[in-house]
Formats: C-alpha cells, sequence, structure tokens
C-alpha cells in the first residue's frame, strides 16, 4: 500500500469541507493494527494468567477463594473500559488522535512490563496487591480509550472506497492476531517449563513479551500522521460553531444519542455472539461436559484463525454492496448461531466441534463488520468518544454476562431463553441502525 495523499470530502450532516485526506502506508498499517494487536494480546493475557498469579498476590488457603480474587481484577478491568472511553476520547476528539492513541499503547505496554517485574505478596504485602489492581485498571483505561481512537484513524486512513476492507483488516485480522497471540504464547511458554515453574515464576514471561513488543509498535506508530484536522472538526454545523471543551463534545455526543444507541447495540449484539463461542461454549464443553480440553480449545483456536483470514474480505463484501445492506444481511445471518448451542446437550466433541465452526463462521462475518458499521454511525467531531462510548458500553453489558448467563441458563433447564434473547437483540440492533441512517445518523459509506 503505498504512501498518498488524496482529496476528500469529510463531512458531517449536509455540511462538507474539501480537505486532504493521508493514506495508510504499509508500515502505518502496521503500527495501527500491531497496537491493536497488542491491545488485545495484554487485555487477553491476564485471563489466560490469572490462575498462576493469583497466588501472588491474592494469598489464602484455599485456592479457589485466590483464583476468584485474580479473576475478579479481570472484571474491574472492564468495568474501566467505560472510564477510558469517558476521559480519553473527548481528548482525543478535542485534541489529538495520535497523542490519546499514543498514549493508550504506551500504558497497555508499560503495565504489563511493570506486571512482569513486579514482586509479589510475600515481598510487598498488600502493596503488590494494590500495584496489581491499579496496572489492571490503567489497562482497563487504556483499552477503553484505544477503541475508539483506533477506529477513528483507520477510518482516516483507509482508502476511499474501501473502508470496510480496511477496518476488517484492522479490527478483524489484528485483533485475532492479538488474541490467538496470547494463548499461543502462553503455551509456548507453559510446554517449555515445567509446572512447578510456571507456577513460580515463568508465567510472568508472557507479561514480558507484551511490554517488549510494545516498545516496537510504539516505534511503529510514531510514523502516522495526525487524523484530527481542526478544520474539519470545528467547522460551522447548523449555525452554531462546536466548542473546543470537553462540554462540547459531549453536547454534539448527546445530538448523535440515536447513533451512539444505534452503535452499543451494533457492538452488544456481536459481542454477545462472541463471549458465547469464545468462552460460554468452550466453558461448558470443559466443565460441564468434560470434553479434552485439548481439543476445545484447539477448535477455538482454528475458528479464530477462520476470523483473521476473512475478515478483510467480508469487510471488501461491504464496501461493495454498500455497507448498511452487508450489515443487515450478516446480522441476520447471525441469529441462527444463537440456536446452533442448543443441539450440545451432552459431551459429544464432534458436535461441539461442527457447532463452533458453523456457528462460529456466521459470528466472525459479524465480527469483521462490527467496528466499521459503529465507526460508520458516529460524526467526524466525536467519533473517538462515540466509538469509544459504544464499544466499551456494548461489550461490558452485553458480552461480559453472557458466559454465565449461558451457563445459568443451561444449569436450570431454561436453555431455549438464550437464543430467544439474542435474537431479540440482534433484531433491535437493526431496527434501531436503520432508524438512525433514516435520520442522517450514517457519517461514513452510504
Amino acid at each position: 500500500m503505498q504512501a498518498s495523499i488524496q482529496a476528500f470530502d469529510y463531512s458531517a450532516n449536509d455540511n462538507a469541507i474539501e480537505l486532504e485526506k493521508p493514506v495508510a502506508t504499509r508500515s502505518m498499517t502496521i503500527g495501527l493494527g500491531g497496537g491493536v494487536a497488542l491491545e488485545f494480546y495484554d487485555w487477553q493475557l491476564y485471563g489466560f494468567m490469572a490462575a498462576f498469579l493469583s497466588p501472588h498476590f491474592f494469598p489464602a488457603t484455599d485456592p479457589v477463594v485466590s483464583l476468584l480474587a485474580g479473576l475478579a481484577v479481570f472484571g474491574a478491568g472492564f468495568a474501566a473500559r467505560p472510564i477510558g472511553a469517558a476521559i480519553l476520547g473527548p481528548i482525543a476528539d478535542r485534541i489529538s488522535h495520535k497523542t490519546v492513541m499514543m498514549v493508550a499503547v504506551s500504558a497497555m505496554a508499560l503495565s504489563s512490563l511493570l506486571i512482569a517485574l513486579l514482586p509479589s505478596y510475600k515481598d510487598l504485602g498488600i502493596t503488590a496487591t494494590i500495584i496489581l489492581v491499579t496496572l489492571r485498571l490503567v489497562q482497563g483505561l487504556a483499552v477503553g480509550a484505544e477503541a475508539g481512537v483506533a477506529n477513528a484513524i483507520a477510518i482516516e486512513l483507509a482508502p476511499p472506497g474501501q473502508e470496510g476492507r480496511y477496518l476488517g483488516l484492522i479490527n478483524g485480522t489484528f485483533i485475532m492476531v492479538g488474541s490467538i497471540g496470547a494463548s499461543l504464547v502462553a503455551f509456548l511458554v507453559s510446554a517449555a517449563v515445567s509446572p512447578e515453574v510456571m507456577k513460580d515464576w515463568a508465567w510472568r514471561v508472557p507479561f514480558g513479551v507484551g511490554g517488549v513488543l510494545g516498545l516496537l509498535i510504539i516505534y511503529l506508530r510514531r510514523t502516522l500522521p495526525e487524523t484530527l484536522i481542526a478544520r474539519a472538526m470545528h467547522h460551522e454545523d447548523e449555525g452554531s460553531r462546536i466548542q473546543d471543551t470537553t462540554g462540547g463534545v459531549w453536547r454534539a455526543l448527546w445530538k448523535a444519542r440515536l447513533s451512539l444507541l444505534a452503535a452499543i447495540l451494533v457492538v452488544g449484539s456481536v459481542q454477545l455472539a462472541n463471549y458465547t463461542y469464545n468462552f460460554g461454549l468452550p466453558n461448558i464443553a470443559n466443565g460441564v461436559f468434560k470434553e479434552n480440553s485439548t481439543y476445545v480449545y484447539g477448535i477455538v483456536t482454528l475458528m479464530g484463525a477462520i476470523w483473521m483470514i476473512f475478515s478483510p474480505a467480508i469487510g471488501a463484501f461491504a464496501d461493495k454492496i454498500r455497507p448498511s445492506r452487508a450489515f443487515v444481511m450478516m446480522r441476520l445471518l447471525l441469529i441462527p448461531s444463537f440456536f446452533l448451542p442448543l443441539l450440545y446437550v451432552e459431551k459429544n466433541i464432534v458436535v461441539y466441534s461442527a457447532i463452533m465452526l458453523v456457528g462460529g463462521t456466521l459470528v466472525g462475518c459479524n465480527m469483521a463488520l462490527y467496528n466499521f458499521i459503529a465507526t460508520t454511525l458516529m460524526p467526524r467531531t466525536v467519533r473517538t468518544t462515540g466509538v469509544a462510548l459504544g464499544y466499551a458500553a456494548g461489550a461490558t453489558i452485553f458480552g461480559g454476562t453472557t458466559p454465565f448467563l449461558l451457563l445459568w441458563l443451561q444449569r436450570s433447564n431454561l436453555s431455549w431463553m438464550f437464543p430467544v434473547y439474542g435474537t431479540a437483540v440482534a433484531l433491535l440492533s437493526i431496527a434501531v441502525y436503520v432508524i438512525a441512517k433514516k435520520r442522517g445518523g450514517v457519517y461514513v459509506g452510504d
């Protein structure tokens, strides 16, 4: 992909300004996408390592209590994501996309490096626990901001007419690179040392890897241009000038509240399915039906590889037929994925594999699009804040509750309620999106 500057029509509602638009070079794409991958690598890694690090920072006579405490910190990171979106999103929209993006990836990488080096409870006492919790909260704040700013930058750097393909690459392929990378590094380290060494100190190694890779990503991201352009951000909008204040950002976002609601549902519906296939079903396979865990995680990894490979193609398909049509089509195809898990009622690795690969492919088609669609719903003046909040709220409300809900309904013999719930959210996301589009709430691609 060659560097170039193209004239582009940045618009908000019916007003337009002709500006120069930078188009991503290969190094820009690697820097932007690599940072997204790193964010997800570091975010997922804590979940993989929780069982090993918990005894070092949350000592208890019962190892389950230690693990629950460690997982509670994982949940606290989720709670910090909307706060990060609310704090850093307006700064990005007012001052600089690039600066906030660099702060987010630096905070994520530095936190991982510090976790790798952090003395344990036996060395520092409760101070070690407090520092670990603080570092995880910092990572939550960083991820909350990264989702919005990375999408805002990607939509600006995408070649005109190829926004779907480019965002499919950045927020489909690179996300899965980070997710699969976390599990792969954890596997390699675990395979290279004895279980005792893994429990003692080797669990720190994957965090150190994330920190070192972060230095490389920070260097590559230095080549990215500043995509917040003052003349486009602060032009006259319906006779009033958008104020260069945080309050002005929130007022502008309130005007786009229908689009924000649509973005929350667009993200929430697919995250409901994502957490079903990446966490809910594997936990049922391992915990309820006692399947061979190697096969279970192997199928999850294969599903992730399929998503990683085909995400740009799904985005290109959206560019070809229009993003709104592709979204409605893919979201309707998502509905069967909620019903397929009803077939998994007893231990049967073949049935599990078939459900994961067929239903997971339908989920993957939506995973390739949802960040792009959410980004198109936000006006340029508040794009980072809107996308970040929409992503954080959708993932927290719908995605974070899915594994627990799926398992609880199954144990209560109410499994049929889950696909009804998933279908309702999917259809609601389509309805609110269509209403927002008819009212001028789609700003890119249509």
